[in-house]
């Protein structure tokens, strides 16, 4: 029997990582709530961020998207990598000297309690003009119940932005907790009753069906960052980094992170 030659080795371990980035692609999908096939130009830009953020390199993200390209070419369908926002993301994030994302900087109780103080006050924006008053408190408000609910629950930053008011449930004493889908299937997180505080005005009468957030993952990142600089914490700060934070926090008081989450799954309905 002849063995495999070069070209064939090579076509091997290249339809091998296209399986494993495409399956990965489907899980969080899956997680999120979004179609895999066919994907959403949008969908497909939101993951490449997700990827980038957490640390994927550029000739990674062109194997993601080579391996999306192909599985939608094969099932008959028009790739969403070459269109809108997707191919926007992809060009943006694969440029050669783009630095690679470092790892976020875990947001931990004392740097939240830094943001809290600081979060509404008005900040220049970027034609030169302060922010109005009655503007940065809306917007303060929005990033201390934002952060406070991704420590609590310990939110990807996707996670939090696929979050709908119809997932937050209060509970008796005031606190309460977040339905989360997630690559394991459907769970529970609790929030204090501190957060749930600060999160219940941010409503403002929204529907069952209406975000939580209505930012996109690089949104949400963007806005923690620019709320860490606030308090003087400095950059590498993203939407990563409320939940390393808590598990950096849950991890100094000793509570072991596996146990919380099976504690979760038992107390599911």
């Amino acid at each position: 029997m002849a063995e495999a030659g070069p070209a064939t080795s090579r076509r091997t371990r290249t339809g091998v990582n296209y399986a494993s980035q495409w399956n990965h692609f489907v899980a969080w999908s899956l997680a999120s709530g979004k179609c895999s096939l066919p994907a959403s130009p949008e969908d497909v830009a939101a993951y490449l961020e997700d990827r980038s953020g957490t640390g994927a390199r550029p000739s990674t993200l062109r194997v993601v998207a080579a391996a999306i390209a192909r599985n939608h070419r094969d099932a008959g369908f028009d790739a969403p990598i070459h269109r809108g926002s997707a191919r926007t993301t992809l060009e943006e994030l694969t440029q050669e000297d783009s630095p690679r994302p470092a790892r976020a900087l875990p947001l931990d109780h004392d740097c939240y309690l830094a943001i809290r103080k600081t979060a509404h006050s008005p900040r220049w924006g970027r034609g030169g003009r302060l922010e109005r008053t009655p503007s940065a408190r809306r917007r303060g408000a929005l990033d201390i119940a934002m952060i406070g609910l991704m420590r609590d629950a310990r939110l990807r930053v996707s996670e939090a932005a696929d979050l709908t008011w119809g997932d937050v449930e209060r509970q008796r004493g005031g606190s309460g907790r977040v339905r989360v889908v997630g690559a394991d299937g459907t769970g529970y997180r609790e929030v204090s009753a501190d957060t749930m505080k600060l999160l219940l005005p941010v409503r403002r009468g929204a529907g069952d069906d209406e975000p939580v957030l209505g930012m996109r993952p690089n949104q949400i990142g963007r806005r923690i960052d620019a709320a860490a600089r606030q308090a003087g914490l400095g950059g590498g700060y993203s939407g990563d980094s409320p939940r390393l934070g808590m598990i950096r926090d849950m991890e100094t008081v000793g509570v072991h992170l596996l146990g919380a989450y099976s504690a979760e799954r038992a107390r599911q309905p």
